[in-house]
């Protein structure tokens, strides 16, 4: 059985590879937050990036197979990445926090 080729659509790979830096970032940003202690280490702060760096990963592999539920988890990911943003910009003068914040 031959099977014709599938390619997802630019917007797709482009909105999958916006999501799986935003899943690189908010992990490498956990394992900074975990280093600083204090503040950083709020549980609900972690648990919130690991939620964005979870969907985002969920998010870009849905993408790139063009799932027919893209819509739902874009959406959910779009709401959880600003969560993050928001939350990460509370840390003022923290270069890796605000990379954190730009890119969700």
């Amino acid at each position: 059985m031959t099977h014709k080729g599938f390619t997802p659509s630019k917007a797709f790979v482009d909105t999958a590879t916006h999501a799986q830096s935003c899943q690189s970032i908010c992990v490498q940003t956990i394992q900074h937050c975990l280093q600083m202690g204090g503040s950083h280490v709020e549980p609900s702060h972690l648990r919130l990036m690991q939620d964005c760096a979870e969907i985002c990963e969920t998010t870009g592999t849905m993408l790139l197979r063009s799932s027919p539920q893209h819509n739902q988890v874009t959406a959910a990911c779009a709401s959880i990445c600003e969560l993050c943003a928001q939350s990460c910009e509370r840390f003022t003068g923290d270069a890796q926090m605000k990379a954190c914040a730009d890119e969700c």
